[in-house]
């Protein structure tokens, strides 16, 4: 006990971080225009607002979001929807992609539409995530550093949370 409790003075003497910041990973995929994008320094904003979804059912989910935080695929806050196909995915990738661009016709929204198509884990396991149960939010800066995340519904609480440090790291 005292070993730790003089480790950790140390370290605090040291100005030595004790855990490191969650990095976003270097992920590159097309948005819904064709567009190749290299992420996170090709991110919209510093910071934007990610949105992580791993199944289909999941984007009423990431709409109730956008709804309620007030974005608007043209102007204000940057975000961007990052649906996750997994890579066994890639073989109907061209598929996928006009499937999705015939759902979403606004071009400034397909822009900020990046489909993956790496594995789950890629993203997840760097990001400290167990599962694909629930749609992921997270507000990120373009030299990858996660500064807020969430999981699941839209709450009052989550939304002022985001809303307030969007609005302090901007």
């Amino acid at each position: 006990m005292r070993f730790i409790l003089a480790l950790i003075t140390s370290l605090a003497l040291l100005n030595l971080p004790v855990s490191a910041a969650t990095i976003f990973p270097s992920i590159s995929s097309e948005d819904l225009n064709g567009v190749l994008k290299d992420l996170p320094q090709d991110l919209p904003g510093n910071p934007t607002i990610v949105f992580l979804a791993y199944k289909q059912g999941q984007q009423s989910d990431v709409d109730n979001w956008v709804y309620k935080m007030g974005l608007d695929p043209s102007q204000g806050a940057e975000f961007v929807e990052l649906p996750i196909a997994g890579r066994g995915a890639r073989l109907i990738k061209r598929a996928l992609n006009n499937g999705m661009r015939s759902g979403i016709l606004d071009p400034d929204m397909r822009a900020r539409t990046i489909t993956i198509y790496e594995s789950v884990n890629s993203l997840n396991k760097p990001l400290g995530f167990k599962d694909r149960d629930e749609i992921r939010i997270l507000l990120v800066r373009q030299n990858g550093e996660v500064l807020w995340s969430a999981s699941g519904e839209a709450t009052p609480s989550k939304i002022a949370e985001l809303k307030s440090l969007y609005t302090s790291t901007k």
